[in-house]
């Protein structure tokens, strides 16, 4: 139930996001996050309806654009403050755990990726 909620919930706010971002000129990047909701969201409703390579794929779609999300905000947080410009600190908090999330993920691709060469005797 409440992956159906999340899924409308910030279906709605992302389509008025971008809308919102349209009208005035500028969608930045806090503008597009609910769609990494709505894909976790769908990824959790197909794995329920037994659709696990349909919910893998809308899950790594929303790891990527998590990533990058967090990363875009990060990096425009750092320059501001490497410019000795303010910077919005949470921002800069969003980069840090999207960095974080990054290198656990990569890490656990590489030991899926070991275990898989080890089974498999190479």
């Amino acid at each position: 139930m409440f992956a159906w909620i999340a899924l409308a919930g910030a279906g709605t706010v992302g389509a008025g996001n971008l809308v919102e971002g349209a009208l005035t000129g500028a969608v930045e990047a806090m503008d597009v996050w609910p769609f990494a909701v709505v894909a976790f969201a769908a990824g959790e409703l197909l794995k329920g309806y037994g659709r696990e390579r349909a919910a893998r794929t809308a899950q790594a779609v929303a790891s990527v654009l998590l990533a990058s999300l967090s990363l875009w905000l990060g990096g425009a947080a750092v320059r501001s403050l490497a410019l000795g410009r303010g910077a919005d600190w949470l921002d800069l908090a969003v980069g840090v755990l999207g960095t974080l999330y990054v290198a656990v993920q990569a890490a656990l691709m590489a030991d899926r990726f070991r275990k898989r060469r080890t089974v498999a005797g190479v």
